[in-house]
C-alpha cells in the first residue's frame, strides 16, 4: 500500500494530475454530449436548448466533480503515493469532514454564476451559439472547478496525513453512510446529466411519430437501447468514483468492510458492467415485446429513465464498495503479515 518515498507526488503534483485527467474525461464527455444532442438527435435547436446544454454541464460538473477529486486525492494517500512538502502544509489535523458538503455550496454558486453569464450572452444578445461554440464554452467549466479544488485539496489531504489511518469516528451506520454520501450525491448529478438529454431525445422521437401514435408518445424500440448505454455509462463512470470514495472511507475508519475474498481484476468488472447494461437492454426490449407494448407517453419513458439511473448508480455502489472493501481487507492483511515477519 506505499511505496519509496521518492517515487511519491507532492500535493501540488496530485492536485496537477487530478485536475487534467478529470479535465480529459469531461472534456470527452461533452464532446460526445454535444454530438448526440445537435447531431444525432436532431440539428435543429433552439435557444433553450444552447443555454439547456450549457447550464447541465455546469451544474453538474462544477458543482459535483470537485468532491470526487478530492475523494481520488485521498486514494492516492491511502496507497501511499503521496508525500507533504514544507511549503504545501496548512497547519490541518483532519480531512474535511464532508467533501460534498464542503465543495457544493461553492460550486452551487460558480455553477450559477456561469449559466447567468450564459444566459446574458444568448438571450441577452438574441445569440444561437453553434454546436462548436457550445461544446467550447462547456468545457470553460474548468475554471471554477479548478478553482474549487484548488482551494480545499492542500488541507484535505494534509489532515488526512496528519490524522493517519482509522482515526475518525465510527458512523453509527454504514447503510445510512453509503446511501446519503455515496448513493444521494451521484443519483443527484447522474439525473442532471441525464435527464435533459432524454427529454431532448424523447421529446424529438415522440414529435417523429406524433401523426402516426398521437401526441407525447414515445417507442419502447428507442428505450431499451437508451436504458443499455444508460446503465453502462451511469454506472461504469459511479463505480469509478465509489472506489475512490470507499478506499477514503475505509482508511479514516469511518466503516469496515466485512465481505470475505480478494476483489477480481477491475477490468473484469468493467466487462461484467457492459454486460449487465447488454442484459437490462434485452430484458426490456423482449419484455415489451412480450406485454404487447409497442409505445409509452413521454412521461412514464421519462420516469423509467430516472429509474435506470437510480438503479445505475445504486449498482455502481454495491459494487464499487463490495470490490474496493475485499482489496483494502487484503491489502490490510498483506501489510500485518509483511509487519509481523518483520519483527
Amino acid at each position: 500500500m506505499s511505496s519509496a518515498t521518492h517515487t511519491k507526488s507532492s500535493v501540488s503534483q496530485v492536485f496537477k494530475q487530478q485536475v487534467i485527467i478529470n479535465f480529459v474525461v469531461v472534456a470527452v464527455l461533452i464532446a460526445v454530449g454535444a454530438l448526440l444532442v445537435f447531431k444525432v438527435q436532431g440539428e435543429e435547436y433552439s435557444q433553450l436548448t444552447a443555454f439547456g446544454y450549457l447550464a447541465t454541464v455546469f451544474f453538474s460538473f462544477i458543482t459535483f466533480l470537485p468532491a470526487g477529486t478530492l475523494f481520488a486525492a485521498r486514494a492516492e494517500v491511502v496507497q501511499g503515493k503521496v508525500a507533504l512538502r514544507e511549503d504545501e502544509k496548512t497547519g490541518a489535523t483532519q480531512p474535511l469532514a464532508n467533501p460534498y458538503l464542503a465543495t457544493m455550496p461553492l460550486g452551487f454558486a460558480a455553477a450559477a454564476v456561469c449559466s447567468a453569464i450564459a444566459a446574458i450572452m444568448i438571450y441577452g444578445t438574441g445569440w444561437l451559439p453553434s454546436p462548436v461554440a457550445i461544446t467550447l464554452l462547456s468545457m470553460l467549466f474548468v475554471v471554477p472547478y479548478t478553482y474549487i479544488v484548488r482551494r480545499f485539496i492542500f488541507k484535505d489531504v494534509e489532515g488526512l496525513i496528519a490524522a493517519g489511518p482509522f482515526a475518525a469516528k465510527r458512523v453509527p451506520s454504514t447503510t445510512a453512510h453509503i446511501l446519503m454520501t455515496y448513493l444521494l450525491p451521484n443519483v443527484i448529478f447522474q439525473l442532471i446529466i441525464n435527464m435533459p438529454l432524454a427529454i431532448r431525445g424523447f421529446g424529438n422521437v415522440a414529435e417523429q411519430i406524433a401523426h402516426l401514435a398521437g401526441p407525447g408518445m414515445v417507442p419502447v424500440q428507442v428505450l431499451a437501447p437508451d436504458f443499455a448505454i444508460t446503465f453502462m455509462f451511469v454506472c461504469g463512470f459511479t463505480f469509478l468514483g465509489v472506489i475512490a470514495h470507499t478506499a477514503a472511507d475505509l482508511y479514516e475508519g469511518e466503516f469496515a468492510y466485512a465481505g470475505k475474498g480478494n476483489g477480481i481484476n477491475g477490468f473484469l468488472y468493467f466487462a461484467i458492467i457492459l454486460v449487465m447494461g447488454v442484459v437490462f437492454g434485452a430484458v426490456i426490449a423482449f419484455g415489451a415485446q412480450a406485454l404487447g407494448i409497442v409505445i409509452v407517453p413521454i412521461a412514464i419513458a421519462l420516469t423509467l429513465k430516472a429509474l435506470v439511473v437510480l438503479l445505475s448508480v445504486y449498482a455502481a455502489c454495491k459494487l464499487g464498495v463490495a470490490w474496493m472493501g475485499k482489496k483494502f481487507n487484503h491489502a490490510v492483511a498483506e501489510k500485518t503479515q509483511a509487519m509481523a515477519h518483520a519483527t
